[in-house]
C-alpha cells in the first residue's frame, strides 16, 4: 500500500534547484555562503538606530536567530562596500583571504551568561574576510 501525504524531504532539492536556476537566469552568482554571511554580518543602516548598543545587540541577535551564540559582528556599512573588500577594496593576506583598506563601522556582540544578554562594543576597524567568487563568504576578524 503506497503512502499518501506531503513528502518535504522531496520538495527540498526541488526548490533549490529552482531558487539556484532562478538566480543564474537573473544574472546573479548563486552564492549560499554569502547569503549566510550578510545574515550574520551585515546590518545596513544600523536597525534600532535610537536603542543603546547592548540594546541593539540583544535585539540584534533575536532578530537574527543567533542568540546565544558567544560573539558575533555586525559591519555597518553597505553591502557594496563590504563586498568590495574582495576585490579593489582588498588586500590579499592568503588564500581567499581578504583584508580591507578602508575601515568600517562595526558592532561586536558579546554574549552575558549571567544576565542572558549581549554587550555591544562600537568602534571603526579594518576588518579580514574570506571571499568566495569574489563575495564575502566568511567574517574572519577586525583589526
Amino acid at each position: 500500500m503506497a503512502l499518501h501525504g506531503p513528502r518535504p524531504a522531496t520538495l527540498l532539492p526541488l526548490l533549490l534547484l529552482l531558487a539556484a536556476s532562478l538566480a543564474l537566469s537573473a544574472g546573479q552568482n548563486w552564492n549560499p555562503l554569502n547569503n549566510l554571511f550578510r545574515k550574520r554580518h551585515v546590518d545596513n543602516p544600523p536597525s534600532f538606530g535610537t536603542a543603546t548598543v547592548n540594546d541593539y545587540c540583544t535585539k540584534m541577535m533575536w532578530r537574527r536567530a543567533l542568540y546565544g551564540r558567544h560573539t558575533n559582528t555586525f559591519i555597518n556599512a553597505p553591502p557594496e562596500d563590504i563586498n568590495n573588500v574582495c576585490g579593489t577594496g582588498g588586500l590579499v593576506k592568503g588564500p581567499y583571504r581578504y583584508e580591507s583598506i578602508a575601515t568600517f563601522p562595526i558592532t561586536v556582540c558579546i554574549y552575558n551568561h549571567f544576565t542572558l544578554s549581549y554587550t555591544g562594543l562600537r568602534s571603526t576597524q579594518k576588518i579580514v574576510l574570506s571571499c568566495w567568487k569574489r563575495l564575502p563568504a566568511l567574517y574572519i576578524k577586525h583589526l
